[in-house]
């Protein structure tokens, strides 16, 4: 069986975290709408809704601006570029003739001719994605639908008393509510932040917030990817002082003070207040987790990688109170 529904499993074991993860949106429903079907499907359009429009947002923005390329323009963008990075380095004739020979190997059209190339290659990489969004979107459905029914079934099946399976699952439940929760506000946040202070640089706030929510995502690496376009493109314009800005802005204020002082006790607070657990949770052990999981399973990892190891503490756990002599 594993075998025949091998294309499968990946996008059911995500769509099963997800509905374990954001199962209060099923009960919250469940006290308003009297018909479980009408209660999942809700809780599932939130959830769709949710991840969709910053992705429509930021898909449809980047399609109008790549729209209106003029490659005419770009080269004369990109020789620009390449005769300030040669003056800046001017005082040093050695590094200067280094990068001049590696410089004269990039071009506007080579650089859009990669870019078309690798355009192709998302584009079928979006085809497989949203495929994937939509059998993950339909298993959650199902297992919105179907959750009382699989936890009996579950708690007949697995071989363990009632009281440990359910200790299992209030772990992986717990840590999983507390990934969701700390994400989302730590996107709104950190996006909130970065695009107040790119809309007075005179960016797009609400694009750059977006994207920049959205590689907070991503450990250690995070808003580096949107912020140090930014810091060059302001050094670019000429304007030293907004480069060193951005660069302060989102390695210091955002990268250090949100990311590794705000956000631990974020943690902390969804978990005492929100979720009201009473499993303990690391908020190192939830970062290694997810740089773990994304290392394995790519940005599926996200959930994956704090379950796998939520599931792995509880029964150590289970081991200790119960087996070991």
């Amino acid at each position: 069986m594993a075998y025949l529904y091998n294309a499968f499993l990946m996008n059911m074991l995500i769509a099963l975290l997800l509905c374990i993860s954001t199962y209060f949106l099923k009960n919250f429903f469940d006290r308003f709408l009297p018909w479980n079907w009408l209660a999942s499907f809700v809780s599932v359009l939130v959830l769709v809704v949710l991840f969709a429009l910053p992705m429509y947002f930021v898909v449809s923005k980047g399609i109008e601006f790549v729209n209106s390329i003029d490659s005419a323009k770009f080269n004369l963008f990109v020789e620009a570029s390449k005769a300030k990075i040669l003056f800046w380095l001017s005082g040093f004739p050695e590094i200067s003739m280094r990068i001049k020979g590696i410089l004269s190997e990039f071009s506007g059209s080579k650089i859009l001719g990669h870019a078309l190339s690798m355009s192709a290659d998302f584009a079928k990489w979006s085809v497989a994605f949203v495929g994937n969004v939509g059998f993950i979107v339909a298993f959650l459905y199902f297992f919105f639908y179907y959750s009382k029914a699989f936890t009996s079934y579950a708690l007949k099946m697995i071989p363990l008393e009632k009281q440990q399976v359910m200790a299992l699952y209030n772990e992986v439940s717990g840590v999983l509510s507390v990934v969701f929760f700390t994400s989302v506000f730590n996107i709104l946040i950190q996006g909130v932040c970065f695009g107040v202070a790119s809309y007075f640089l005179g960016y797009d706030g609400f694009l750059l917030g977006v994207l920049y929510g959205i590689a907070s995502l991503v450990p250690v690496v995070g808003g580096a990817i949107v912020w140090v376009p930014v810091a060059f493109h302001q050094l670019y314009l000429g304007n030293s002082q907004g480069a060193i800005f951005v660069a302060l802005y989102g390695a210091v204020f955002i990268g250090v003070l949100i990311d590794n002082v705000v956000k631990p006790i974020l943690i902390s607070l969804i978990a005492k207040k929100i979720i009201k657990t009473s499993v303990k949770i690391n908020e190192m052990l939830i970062f290694f987790a997810i740089l773990a999981g994304i290392s394995v399973f790519g940005f599926s990892g996200i959930i994956i990688g704090p379950a796998a190891t939520a599931l792995f503490i509880a029964l150590l756990r289970i081991y200790d109170s119960n087996f070991r002599v």
